[in-house]
């Protein structure tokens, strides 16, 4: 391979690495500018094209070889800020300062006076560079008398009290995602009862013996159960595979793209009402973990929750299991000879289980309980009232007598 000596494109790749670091900077003023006018929209466009200059600028970095060792880089920062402190930016001031730019003035006084707490930075960090990385400790806070005085006193109290935080954060995800089933349960348990009331009100109707009655709304149930598990089974997994793969696109953005990815949840949080600095450093903490960063994309920018996808096969049992115990209801009555009359238990049994399901529906989710169970069994006499409707009409037809 013959020796690389400077050329034109190492310096095209100097020029494209400053235009590349400019248009990053002057995005995420945009950036910020458009989330002060309320355009988060706009904002998050500047900073996804800010993500992009900046992987545009480390591939160029990359290329020139100019990225070393961790020591190497050390070295460069050390002392690559020395012409800047001691030339080129006090000239600058005095320039500014000349030309009745006080402004100016100021903006690089901040910068050199950060530059130099920079170099002193790096020159501590070399100068103890052989001792290895140190432990990482957090650094010892200050409060104030007001939180001194709010927080509580150290003790025995106190690893008692975190470890039943700590257990709360455990045990609350399993409770609502048990709470996640009472879909399955208010569904399987309405369609039970309604659908099989309304199959054993048609056959009472229509004037067939109490065991044809029995025998006809037992062959439904089961068909019920079978049709309604099977399709919260394929339903559920369908959902979680399309969650899946919308997760790990995500997954594989925040990998490739990370800056883009941290800009679109600094947009997200500020057209939640979060302000923008805050935004920026709430941000800039949850990307440290690429796994926070996804559920919190996946919440704000997907619209779910990882952790909240459902398990088809337990969806599918729970669905069945309600179906099957509310079936029940309506058919039990007809172990009892007189057809009509058992009609007349069925339909009163099935109309207060009924009643119970709606009530329990509205109390999980903290409604009137009176309301949800009204609502219930308004639908499920309605059924069952066209479906007797039916079986008379049926019965009329075809010449049987009712029983």
């Amino acid at each position: 391979m013959p020796e690389r000596s400077s050329s034109r494109t190492d310096a095209n790749l100097q020029v494209a690495l400053a235009g590349e670091a400019d248009a990053n900077r002057r995005y995420i003023a945009y950036g910020f500018r458009a989330l002060e006018e309320n355009r988060p929209d706009i904002a998050q466009l500047f900073f996804e094209a800010a993500g992009a200059e900046t992987i545009h600028a480390l591939n160029h970095l990359k290329t020139m070889g100019a990225v070393g060792t961790t020591r190497e880089n050390l070295e460069r920062a050390a002392t690559g800020e020395m012409e800047e402190i001691d030339v080129i930016l006090p000239r600058m001031i005095r320039d500014a300062e000349e030309e009745g730019r006080p402004d100016a003035a100021a903006s690089f006084r901040l910068a050199l006076d950060r530059e130099r707490h920079h170099r002193d930075m790096f020159r501590g960090a070399l100068a103890t560079f052989a001792r290895g990385a140190p432990a990482a400790a957090p650094a010892p806070s200050r409060p104030g008398p007001r939180a001194a005085a709010a927080a509580p006193a150290a003790g025995p109290a106190a690893p008692a009290a975190h470890e039943h935080h700590m257990g709360e954060l455990e045990t609350e995800a399993g409770r609502v995602e048990r709470l996640g089933s009472i879909r399955e349960i208010v569904f399987g348990a309405q369609d039970g009862l309604v659908s099989t009331l309304a199959v054993v009100a048609g056959l009472a109707a229509a004037g067939v013996g109490h065991l044809v009655v029995l025998l006809g709304g037992a062959v439904s149930a089961v068909a019920g159960i079978l049709s309604m598990s099977i399709g919260t089974y394929l339903s559920s997994r369908a959902q979680r595979q399309v969650y899946e793969a919308e997760l790990a696109r995500e997954r594989r953005e925040i990998r490739e793209h990370p800056s883009e990815e941290v800009a679109e949840l600094i947009a997200a949080l500020t057209a939640r009402g979060l302000g923008r600095a805050d935004a920026v450093e709430v941000a800039r903490r949850i990307a440290r973990s690429h796994d926070l960063l996804l559920s919190m994309l996946a919440v704000f920018e997907l619209g779910l929750a990882p952790q909240r996808l459902g398990r088809p096969a337990r969806d599918a049992f729970v669905m069945g299991v309600a179906f099957a115990a509310a079936s029940l209801v309506p058919l039990v009555p007809f172990v009892w000879p007189r057809a009509m009359a058992a009609l007349a238990v069925s339909g009163a049994l099935t109309l207060v289980a009924l009643f119970a399901v709606g009530a329990l529906k509205g109390r999980l989710a903290h409604l009137s309980a009176l309301r949800g169970g009204l609502e219930v069994v308004g639908l499920g006499a309605a059924s069952a009232i066209v479906s007797f409707a039916l079986g008379r009409l049926a019965s009329q037809l075809f010449g049987l007598e009712v029983a």
